[in-house]
C-alpha cells in the first residue's frame, strides 16, 4: 500500500496530487496493482484511476530492473473522461523492509482533447516499505 503526494501541470494549470495505491506480488517478481489520484488546486479538477502490472527482473538480490504496463482512466470535471495506456521502466533497490526505485513512465492518451497532449513521459521516484 502506498500514499502519494505531489504535483503536476496541464497547460497553464498547476495541480496538487494526493493518492493511494495497492500492489500485490501475484507471482515471483510480478506485481499487480491499482491506484487512485485526486488532482486539485487547478481547473478542472481531475481524478485518475490506474491498474498496472510490473515485472522486476531478478538481476541481483537487491538491484532489480523493472518494466510494466498500465491503463489509466481520467475523470475530468465538467468534461468527457479520458483513457490512457502506457509503460514504465526503471530500477529498484530492495533491502527489506525498505525499497527505492527510479524510472520513466510514459502514457499515450486515446483522446486529442486540448488539455492533454498526445503523449506524456514523466520521471518517477519512490521510497517505500514492504510488509
Amino acid at each position: 500500500m502506498g500514499i502519494k503526494l505531489g504535483g503536476a501541470s496541464i497547460g497553464p494549470e498547476n495541480y496538487t496530487i494526493a493518492g493511494v495505491s495497492v500492489n500485490y506480488f501475484a507471482l515471483d517478481n510480478l506485481s499487480v496493482g491499482t491506484a487512485y489520484e485526486y488532482w486539485f488546486s487547478g481547473k478542472p479538477t481531475v481524478s485518475k484511476a490506474t491498474v498496472e502490472s510490473t515485472y522486476y527482473i531478478p538481476a541481483s538480490e537487491q538491484l532489480k530492473p523493472y518494466f510494466g504496463l498500465l491503463y489509466s482512466h481520467y475523470f475530468v470535471e465538467d468534461n468527457s473522461d479520458i483513457d490512457a495506456y502506457g509503460y514504465r521502466i526503471g530500477i529498484a533497490y530492495i533491502k527489506s523492509p525498505m525499497f527505492f526505485s527510479a524510472g520513466l513512465r510514459q502514457e499515450k492518451y486515446t483522446s486529442d482533447r486540448a488539455i492533454f497532449s498526445d503523449n506524456e513521459a514523466t520521471g518517477e521516484f519512490m521510497i517505500g516499505f514492504s510488509f
